[in-house]
């Protein structure tokens, strides 16, 4: 009995033995060990929904624009006071920018036109600050001008604030670079023309530099880069007279001069000593005037832009006389003499009777750059077109002035400079002083 049940149990036992012997030989390759560690998964792709997307909110009007009809923009420039000859010189070549720019929007297909709302500043600060506040009332954001520095600085903060832009033809002033604000200069400012003036009365033989000057954004400006100039060339440059622009009678400032001036030509010689006239207009009353004192006929004078091509100065009798006898020498940013340019002289000068400077031609450009900046954004939205101003002036290639590249500040770039002269009656083109390496060039 005994025997028995063991040999029972013990088949038993082999029976699952063998059982799970069987199991584990049909057991899958991949059956995983216990004591071995799992691989990671690999990952498996999936995927995305696709998502319809939701309906983007309609743009601004100003962006989504296409331009047609009338596209009003401004001019800000002395019609009338100190600065009206150059005023009226700018504006035609403005009004002549208008006309060939509406002639290739016509030439394109362009559906749209600039229109040109003209306000006279009167050369004065106030003025200009009345007129622009009526252009924007009007709705008018795009500004020719202003054509001084004075003006323009003191417009500036009005239109900073109101979201305008200024393009201005001539306003020099150093304190007015300033990057990413309303305004934009189509000329060099004066940290160019300072050296220029410096290295001219250098090249001259001047030794002792007297400066007068219009005390204001301009006068201030330049009189101190010539001045540093002039001394860093190892000239000697006396304290001078600044005068008020508001003043009308220059008698006392002009004796005042003779005096200064007498002191250096008595230690080094007249031949040695020279004025630098630092204005507008005025030199034609500080030309009267001068005329009554011996000394000062006897020294070389010397001017900026702002009185080249003064017509006072060759069709005033007296004041002609003294600004042919002290070699009135002055400068102005050179342009290309390109086909553009020699077609805004002929216009202004079949307009006006006279020979223009070249600021009419940055007036003619400034409103080729505005234009070109609305038909590449397709509006009117200031802050879209000042992002492509400076883009348009580094690639247009067709100015009158020839390079427009801008700098940071958004002014012209660098310029040369045209010396310029009243000799036998008339203003005569005398040489160039070369920004690249400040060299001059006489005809």
């Amino acid at each position: 009995m005994a025997s028995g049940k063991y040999i029972g149990i013990g088949a038993g036992i082999v029976i699952i033995i063998a059982a799970i012997l069987i199991a584990v030989s049909q057991a899958p390759e991949d059956a995983i060990s216990p004591i071995d560690t799992p691989e990671a998964p690999e990952p498996v792709d999936i995927e995305p929904a696709e998502v319809e997307p939701a309906d983007a909110p309609e743009p601004a009007e100003t962006a989504e624009m296409e331009l047609s009809g009338e596209i009003e923009i401004g001019s800000l420039l002395p019609l009338s006071g100190r600065l009206s000859g150059h005023g009226e010189e700018n504006l035609a070549g403005t009004e002549f920018g208008v006309i060939k720019f509406n002639e290739h929007l016509e030439s394109i297909g362009a559906t749209w036109s600039i229109k040109l709302v003209s306000e006279d500043t009167a050369t004065n600060q106030q003025v200009a600050l009345d007129k622009i506040t009526t252009l924007n009332a009007k709705g008018v954001k795009m500004i020719i001008g202003p054509e001084t520095s004075a003006n323009t600085k003191h417009v500036k903060p009005y239109a900073d604030s109101n979201g305008m832009l200024l393009v201005s033809c001539c306003s020099t002033a150093p304190a007015l670079a300033i990057a990413d604000d309303s305004v934009y200069r189509l000329v060099a400012d004066d940290t160019n023309q300072g050296p220029a003036l410096a290295a001219l009365m250098a090249g001259e033989g001047m030794e002792v530099m007297v400066p007068i000057w219009r005390s204001d954004t301009y006068g201030d400006g330049l009189q101190k880069t010539a001045t540093e100039a002039f001394v860093a060339n190892g000239g000697t440059v006396d304290e001078g007279i600044p005068y008020s622009p508001d003043t009308q009678e220059f008698s006392v400032s002009t004796s005042l001069l003779a005096d200064i001036v007498l002191g250096h030509v008595d230690r080094v010689g007249a031949e040695k000593v020279g004025v630098l006239y630092i204005g507008f207009s005025e030199i034609q009353q500080f030309a009267q005037s001068g005329s009554d004192h011996e000394v000062l006929n006897q020294v070389r004078w010397f001017g900026p832009d702002g009185a080249t091509k003064q017509k006072s100065l060759t069709t005033d009798p007296l004041a002609s006389e003294f600004a042919e006898t002290v070699k009135f020498t002055s400068l102005q940013i050179a342009a290309a003499e390109n086909p553009v340019y020699v077609s805004v002289q002929e216009f202004v000068e079949e307009k006006l009777g006279r020979e223009p400077s070249t600021f009419a031609h940055s007036s003619y450009d400034a409103v080729w750059l505005i234009g070109l900046a609305m038909l590449e954004t397709d509006s009117t939205d200031v802050d879209a077109i000042k992002a492509e101003l400076h883009g348009v002036a580094e690639d247009y290639d067709n100015a009158a002035l020839g390079s427009i590249k801008l700098n940071e500040a958004g002014d012209l770039a660098e310029a040369d400079y045209e010396i310029w002269g009243v000799r036998d009656g008339e203003w005569k083109l005398l040489g160039v002083y070369a920004f690249s390496d400040g060299s001059i060039t006489f005809n």
